[in-house]
């Protein structure tokens, strides 16, 4: 029986590799482990290197055109943006709220859609940089160590054998479920939408 809680959350960065994107919006919504209703949410962009150059001498991605325009950014409002440290120290912050022992063993699930293969990869990142991290394996240390829920996972069970299906990003999922594409790509509808 869970008695955690789960915080359903999402990135939008400015490029495809989980392993260099400079992530430039994180939303979240939690959900009560027991009764499965939202708890709260949170919801910020963040300020990427916007130089092209420097991002590259840091290792980092620079921002791809295409990425800004699915996700409806501009280098203009996201010059104006919370810097990435002090983004990650409110969204740990939220998350810490539903931790109710306290420990890396009660901390709340991390759910979403594609959360593995992407988000989870940024948040081991973001924990290196700035924290939380297990001193002794170097991963993160904000969510829950055993449990994740991976949606995009459920959906690929649920339907491999459904022709109708014709693949299961979410933006097909919002199809085959009616539900609004305005807004696809905000990453606090996303979390929405996954809930």
């Amino acid at each position: 029986m869970n008695y955690r809680d789960i915080i359903v959350f999402d990135f939008e960065t400015g490029s495809r590799n989980p392993h260099k994107t400079q992530p430039t919006q994180i939303a979240a919504v939690a959900i009560h482990g027991r009764k499965l209703t939202p708890k709260g949410f949170f919801n910020s962009e963040m300020q990427p290197i916007l130089d092209d150059k420097e991002a590259v001498k840091q290792g980092l991605d620079p921002l791809e055109d295409e990425a800004l325009r699915i996700t409806g950014k501009n280098r203009e409002d996201l010059a104006k943006a919370p810097k990435p440290k002090q983004v990650w120290e409110k969204f740990t912050s939220f998350v810490n709220k539903y931790n109710f022992k306290g420990t890396q063993w009660f901390a709340p699930i991390a759910a979403g859609y594609n959360i593995i293969g992407f988000d989870m990869i940024i948040v081991n990142r973001m924990c290196n940089l700035y924290g939380p991290v297990d001193k002794k394996t170097g991963n993160q240390a904000l969510f829950n160590k055993i449990h994740k829920i991976d949606v995009m996972d459920n959906v690929f069970m649920w339907t491999e054998n459904n022709s109708d299906i014709r693949s299961i990003s979410m933006d097909s999922m919002r199809e085959l479920m009616s539900l609004s594409s305005e807004n696809a790509h905000d990453a606090l509808q996303d979390v929405k939408d996954t809930a």
